[in-house]
């Protein structure tokens, strides 16, 4: 059964961890995608995948209230993002961690869906700090589930492209200017190696308008299969 600690009272809470609850914190940003989708994509995706998790784990999970900054430079050239540095997001993960674990959750993971390699680095270095808790980082850019996310996925074109925007319409579709979507080209962008050469965000990278690949290919059916898959992943994470 999943709770929302934000509803819940401190004994409460108490309770839930000391009778073997899992705490599932999401991690997202607050950043730019395309002029179809708004800049809480990441922690939309985060949240659904926590919701639908708790829906097939054994214990009782409490799902913590997101973290909705992020270190996001790549998008920072567009209006409403904002960005940390990397100590800053570190920091804040780490006492995040901290808190819910004083709590007495032996077990946390971070559900993270903000891509920017840097960031996730973020995400690993601070689990890995954690002294009084198990901290689990289902990380689905991995295999099998990498792959199986599909092409523009792997090749990193994906900012608000086919992958988020087909994961919004069957999450959030209110939240998707489906109208905005459809008239978007596609921008086939292998991310990895133009970052490779030199690119330090969207702009260098040919995203003029904060998003790559192809958003208006995108469909809830296909949301609806990646939601299966990144949530497996965090199951699996959690089960083993």
């Amino acid at each position: 059964m999943r709770h929302l600690a934000s509803a819940l009272s401190w004994p409460r809470v108490k309770a839930l961890a000391q009778g073997g609850a899992v705490a599932l914190l999401p991690v997202g940003s607050t950043e730019a995608h395309g002029p179809h989708l708004p800049l809480s994509v990441d922690v939309i995706i985060a949240e659904e995948v926590c919701r639908r998790a708790a829906l097939r784990l054994k214990p009782d999970v409490v799902q913590f209230p997101s973290v909705t900054y992020a270190l996001t430079d790549f998008a920072a050239p567009f209006a409403g993002t904002v960005t940390l540095s990397a100590e800053t997001a570190r920091l804040m993960l780490e006492g995040i961690i901290g808190g819910i674990a004083s709590a007495g959750f032996s077990t946390i993971a971070l559900v993270n869906h903000h891509l920017e390699p840097a960031h996730f680095r973020v995400v690993h270095q601070a689990a890995k700090l954690a002294v009084s808790s198990k901290v689990v980082v289902p990380d689905h850019r991995r295999a099998p589930t990498g792959p199986a996310l599909g092409h523009e996925f792997m090749h990193g074109g994906s900012h608000a492209g086919n992958y988020e925007t087909s994961l919004m319409l069957a999450a959030a579709p209110h939240l998707v200017d489906v109208e905005a979507m459809k008239r978007l080209p596609e921008l086939a962008v292998d991310l990895p190696a133009v970052i490779k050469a030199g690119a330090k965000d969207f702009l260098e990278c040919g995203g003029v308008d904060a998003y790559l690949g192809n958003p208006a290919g995108a469909t809830a059916e296909e949301g609806e299969r990646l939601f299966a898959l990144l949530t497996a992943t965090v199951v699996t994470a959690l089960e083993s």
